[in-house]
């Protein structure tokens, strides 16, 4: 039987550099596989010669045993071959209804582009009637006639994959469509991409670095590194297998990009200038320690970090989208939640109502009890208080109710600055002993903290900051800290000196 999709010996060079070298691979009818390995192993190279969106040096790739290598994208796109792009790419200002209709006109080569995006083509009925099929496959009937740019991230990347399906095609690339979504956004994607597949019309190319994702979605699965295919087979083998494991970061999410990638950053406010030319990652699950005297930047960082402050140059990425000069809500919805330093909470709303509010947009009515269960679990004295003020907690219950309101969330990353100012020993004790609950359960952290040892004692890296770029670090059980203390002009205390 021939199949869907076949690639062989696809070769492809850049500068000299082999991106891709002699990788083949088969997808069959109604078939996900999936398409996996480290950043730069040559995935998207892929996408892109079998798109036609670059030209393969070597190699064939053939369309139910048509050879296609010669076509142009939208030629292949007639054939029935769609495909989404890492980085999301929405129409601004067009409802989630607008972008299907000019997948579907551009598809069926009726109406005008111009007239299509600017909205001034209205759907006839049978427009109509294709667009809400698939509206209801993919789960965004209630949303059709929001504008896109209104939806979550998550939500847009499932208007992404609702346009692409709008061209009927009969294989569809995804590249990464789980890429910056957060736990319960990345299981609805799932279970769309279920549903699709359950229409047993489409077949799909999944490249993606979510292994539960990939575990939960794909029958068979192929392996790059380095530009050459280096295992193929039933999803569960591949995983399982040792030299697949092996690769760089092959834990829960294999090969996953930095949760965290801070690259040549300069930042300031106004003409004083905080940052200068600063990188530093976080990695998946990682606890990182930002440490370094006052005015080292690294409140700053934070706040790059979690894009309550724009950068002048270089970039911010998270899970490997650049997010750089994209709002704090952006951030936000890619599980990226910042603890700032003091005390940010409703004071005139009880504590229940201050758990509530995140709770209830987050988990929806039917989940907020839960929510609220575990936030009382984290933290005791917060349950304790549930009915009390907010203003009326001590500093250190306030700062306990900050970060259950976050840590309920279940972020894929945690910037906690200066979590101990001004509590007391006991309080910063319990606060650091649910951090390291969170750290183990997954969550990445990024603390900024003034009280070091309690810092280094949950990190496993320790970044030292001085005059606004990195000057030390390392592994904390590996680093001489007393020298990086002494190369940041920090005293050697283990304890009160930094912020």
């Amino acid at each position: 039987m021939t199949a869907l999709l076949e690639a062989v010996g696809i070769t492809k060079v850049y500068d000299g550099m082999a991106a891709l070298t002699d990788v083949s691979i088969e997808v069959d009818t109604a078939e996900l596989v999936a398409l996996i390995g480290p950043n730069g192993a040559g995935k998207t190279t892929l996408f892109d010669c079998l798109s036609g969106v670059q030209r393969a040096d070597a190699g064939i790739v053939r369309l139910e045993g048509r050879e296609i290598e010669g076509l142009a994208p939208h030629e292949r796109a007639r054939m029935g071959i769609a495909r989404t792009f890492q980085r999301i790419e929405l129409f601004t200002g067009m409802t989630v209804r607008d972008h299907l209709l000019v997948a579907d006109r551009a598809v069926r080569r009726s109406g005008g582009l111009l007239r299509d995006l600017t909205g001034r083509a209205k759907p006839d009925a049978g427009e109509r009637e294709r667009c809400d099929e698939v509206l209801e496959l993919v789960g965004l009937a209630d949303d059709a006639d929001r504008p896109a740019h209104a939806l979550s991230l998550g939500r847009g990347r499932v208007v992404e994959l609702a346009r692409a399906l709008m061209c009927r095609p009969r294989l569809l690339f995804l590249d990464e469509p789980s890429s910056g979504l957060d736990r319960t956004e990345t299981a609805e994607m799932a279970g769309v991409l279920e549903r699709v597949m359950e229409q047993g019309a489409t077949a799909i190319l999944l490249c993606e670095h979510d292994v539960p994702f990939v575990e939960r979605l794909a029958s068979r699965t192929y392996v790059l590194n380095c530009g050459r295919r280096i295992a193929a087979g039933p999803t569960r083998d591949v995983l399982a297998d040792p030299d697949v494991r092996r690769l760089p970061r092959a834990g829960r999410v294999m090969a996953a990009a930095p949760v965290l990638e801070l690259a040549g950053v300069d930042a300031g406010y106004g003409v004083f200038h905080a940052l200068f030319g600063l990188d530093l990652r976080v990695e998946p699950g990682e606890a990182v320690a930002l440490v370094g005297t006052n005015g080292a930047g690294k409140t700053t960082v934070a706040r790059v970090a979690s894009g309550l402050l724009t950068p002048t140059a270089g970039t911010v990425s998270v899970d490997g989208v650049d997010l750089t000069g994209r709002p704090a809500q952006d951030f936000a919805r890619a599980g990226v939640v910042h603890a700032p330093e003091g005390r940010s909470v409703f004071a005139s709303l009880s504590v229940e109502e201050n758990l509530l509010l995140p709770f209830r947009r987050q988990f929806g009515r039917a989940g907020v009890a839960d929510a609220l269960a575990r936030a009382y679990e984290l933290f005791p004295r917060v349950g304790e208080r549930r009915n009390q003020l907010a203003g009326t907690l001590s500093g250190g219950e306030q700062r306990m109710l900050t970060l259950a309101r976050a840590l309920v969330l279940e972020p894929r990353l945690l910037i906690a600055d200066e979590l101990s100012l001004g509590l007391a020993p006991v309080i910063t004790a319990e606060v650091y002993d649910v951090l390291a609950r969170v750290r183990d359960a997954g969550t990445a952290l990024l603390v900024v903290e003034q009280h070091v040892d309690h810092a280094l004692a949950l990190a496993s890296r320790v970044v030292v900051c001085a005059h606004g770029q990195v000057v030390a670090g390392g592994a904390t059980d590996e680093v001489d800290l007393s020298t990086v203390f002494a190369t940041a002009g920090m005293p050697d205390d283990g304890g009160e000196a930094i912020r």
